[in-house]
């Protein structure tokens, strides 16, 4: 061993000794390279990101301004075309001519930066003007008139006012007219320097200068600058086309404001890199004047613990694997059902409460049955990465198999934070994902469970949120419930209601009641809709708002279906047979029919069966029924057509807003919705939107029926709109058939006057 290298740790490796050899000091210079090294490449990183950030930072102050401008370039627009557009639809609702310039005063009150009204006539003449304060020379100037000529009458033109205007920024809006008894100009003078005044004021930033020029002389339109220091360098500009004219819109910050925008990151980069650097280079300094020693221990026992590391790892894998899903890495079933177990062992004795949340994605299977399982897999995966994202370590996140997440949380205060935890994954989830090239949107619903006596075990509370996920895909999907006593009561009577009404269908207890469809100008029936009750022994009458939705999900609504449409045509056979021919009876279809293959046979069979002609059957359909696999439903409807059966939409207006399916499908009728007509004629609202659905179904030659109608005030409303069929309690409430048959043989089949 050299023990005069060792000598040398003692000396201060970089003082100038007068006796030392040029072959130490080069041998002081390779032990700290590292050290020289680290700090040279430390600096010039330092500033290369610190200049790197100072660029990017004065692009984003650029981005921002430009961006600043666009939006204001945006809003001056938009007022203008306002004004413009509210100009143009004045001038066509209100009076033709010379005389709509007397709606002055009301026009101005609208759209306030108008400075003057006028009618010119065809030859350029101005004989009506508005303020009368105004004084406008009698013909138009040459230069507006050579425009005027060019104008076809029905459009709008927008062109600089000249010398009709009070400030070089002014702008003339000219609508033509050309009628019968008058044929000549809207006209208005825009006041843009008040308007840019307007608009400048509600949208530019503090400390920001902004002008606008006239690019063919350059004249300066509107000025809101204190100084142009920071135009050459940081001014934006945009061109803004108007009607013969191009304005430059500039803006550019003051110092005080571009002060403001700096960001601070640059200079803190430099002081943090300069103080890194420093500090690695004494510590590679400190390195390099001590000898790493390797033991002849550690040589020896390198195979042995090798072992027991590579034997650590089998063990670390799996104990891993027990406790974690293999796809994406989370927490699976086990880890959570313990991990919750114990929180609740823990906390149960802080009274503290713990929370869970199931989150299941919807229609997730379609993902795998369209793209495939190596797809669906990498869908989950994705969204584990954003859930886990979102999670933010909070307690733990797990998946529980398939598409199924769940989430445990500890120490939750309120119910509302794991409801307001439920709305970010929701509003995390409707973001698309991006899988091998292909964009999926995807949906979740989330059950959640939190401890309410602090005795619930894990299993237990799983179960509770599992039974609130339930109810949230039943309400419609992508949205979040909470359980409660009162849902688990719900759903035990809710299993308990469909073993019944499974009972009540073997043992004939439902029966079909009618509610008449009344001409409400002659009080006369010219049909009936048949509906489904449930009577029970004592004569209790289950009404069909609750056992209608248990029949849809259990699928009993196909017999009782079946049930109510061979009644139904029965019936009607009937009330034929006693002379009552022009009698109709409507039907309703369930959404769950449509998935019988022989649909429209059994519909066929029915009638025929009866003896009834098919014209005097209707069958109901909701906007969503008739939106769902609507290619499938078309070709029904066509079958229904051709054999003489009429179509009508229930509840129209309260599904979809989509009404290309009136032009689409064979729809003989639409009825509208109680919702609409139970508030008039008082609510302005649904008078509006009753009136637009009369309106349209007239338009469309359908038929059309209301739904609700309970008094006098609601029919005569009705009636005044062109809508004469109605049905409600004002009229009759459903009643069974002997009754029905009561009302239709009264004289001349017309309801009394009230029916009680």
């Amino acid at each position: 061993m050299d023990f005069g290298v060792v000598s040398n740790f003692s000396e201060r490796p970089w003082k100038y000794n007068k006796n030392s050899h040029p072959y130490d000091e080069m041998r002081n210079l390779k032990r700290h390279k590292q050290a020289i090294f680290a700090g040279v490449i430390g600096l010039v990183v330092t500033l290369v990101l610190t200049f790197s950030l100072r660029i990017s930072d004065s692009n984003s102050i650029r981005d921002t301004l430009d961006s600043e401008l666009y939006d204001l370039q945006l809003e001056i627009r938009r007022e203008l075309q306002s004004h413009m557009f509210g100009f143009t639809w004045v001038s066509r609702q209100g009076e033709v001519g010379p005389a709509w310039v007397d709606e002055g005063e009301l026009i101005t009150s609208y759209y306030r930066q108008f400075r003057s009204l006028f009618w010119v006539t065809a030859d350029g003449e101005v004989i009506r003007h508005y303020p009368n304060s105004w004084n406008p020379p009698a013909t138009v100037p040459e230069s507006i008139a050579v425009w005027l000529s060019r104008f076809n009458p029905g459009a709008r033109y927008l062109i600089s006012a000249e010398e009709l205007a009070e400030h070089p920024a002014d702008l003339l809006l000219v609508v033509p007219f050309n009628g019968e008894s008058h044929n000549g100009f809207y006209a208005g003078i825009i006041d843009m320097n008040r308007l840019l005044h307007l608009t400048v004021a509600s949208h530019l930033k503090d400390n920001t200068a902004f002008h606008v020029v006239r690019q063919s002389d350059s004249e300066v339109m509107f000025n809101l600058a204190p100084n142009d220091r920071l135009k050459a360098e940081w001014g934006n500009h945009r061109v803004f086309q108007i009607f013969g004219e191009t304005w430059i819109l500039e803006l550019w910050p003051t110092p005080e404001r571009l002060q403001e925008m700096r960001s601070k990151l640059p200079l803190l980069v430099l002081l943090a890199g300069s103080l890194v650097t420093g500090l690695l280079t004494f510590v590679l300094y400190l390195l390099g004047v001590s000898r790493v020693r390797e033991t002849m221990l550690q040589e020896a026992n390198r195979e042995l613990y090798d072992e027991i590391e590579e034997r650590e790892k089998v063990e670390q894998r799996v104990a891993y694997l027990a406790e974690h899903d293999s796809l994406t890495g989370l927490a699976n079933r086990n880890a959570i059902i313990a991990q919750l177990g114990n929180e609740l062992d823990i906390l149960r004795e802080q009274s503290l409460r713990v929370g869970v949340m199931i989150l299941d994605l919807d229609h997730f299977k379609e993902v795998n049955d369209t793209l495939g399982h190596n797809i669906g897999d990498a869908l989950l995966k994705q969204v584990s990465t954003r859930l886990s994202e979102l999670h933010g370590g909070k307690s733990m996140l797990a998946r529980l198999g398939g598409d199924e997440f769940a989430v445990m949380l500890t120490n939750v205060r309120e119910q509302e934070d794991l409801e307001s935890y439920a709305g970010e994954i929701i509003e995390a989830l409707d973001k698309h994902f991006n899988v091998e090239g292909y964009e999926i949107f995807v949906t979740g619903s989330i059950g959640i469970a939190l401890t309410q006596t602090g005795q619930e075990d894990a299993e237990t509370l799983m179960r509770h949120a599992d039974t609130a996920l339930y109810r949230a895909k039943e309400r419609g999907r992508n949205t979040w419930h909470v359980y409660s006593q009162e849902l688990h009561d719900e759903l035990a009577d809710r299993l308990d209601l469909s073993k019944k009404l499974r009972y009540a269908i073997e043992q004939n207890k439902l029966a079909v009641f009618y509610q008449p469809q009344v001409d409400m100008t002659t009080r006369k029936i010219i049909g009936l809709e048949a509906l489904v009750r449930w009577i029970e022994d004592d004569g209790t009458i289950i009404g069909p708002d609750r056992f209608i939705p248990i029949a849809e999900d259990s699928g009993l609504i196909l017999p009782i279906s079946d049930f109510v449409l061979q009644t139904a045509c029965r019936q009607l056979a009937r009330w034929r047979d006693m002379g009552l021919n022009d009698i109709r009876v409507s039907v309703n279809l369930s959404g769950r029919q449509f998935q019988v293959p022989d649909l429209t046979d059994q519909i066929l069979y029915a009638v025929r069966s009866a003896g009834i002609p098919t014209a005097f059957l209707e069958l109901e359909l909701t906007e969503q029924v008739l939106i769902e696999n609507s290619k499938s439903h078309t070709q029904f409807m066509q079958d229904m057509r051709d054999n003489g059966i009429t179509l009508a939409i229930d509840d129209f207006g309260v599904g979809y807003s989509s009404l290309s399916y009136l032009k689409h499908f064979p729809i003989n009728a639409l009825k509208i919705d109680r919702s609409f007509v139970k508030d008039l004629p008082d609510d302005k609202d649904d008078a509006t939107i009753t009136q637009t659905i009369v309106s349209l179904a007239r338009n469309l030659d359908i038929g059309i029926v209301a739904e609700g109608v309970e008094n006098q005030a609601q029919a005569d409303f009705l009636i005044e709109r062109g809508c004469t069929i109605g049905q409600g309690y004002f009229y009759s409430r459903p009643v069974p058939a002997d009754e029905a048959t009561a009302l239709l043989t009264a004289p001349n089949s017309v309801i009394p006057v009230k029916i009680s």
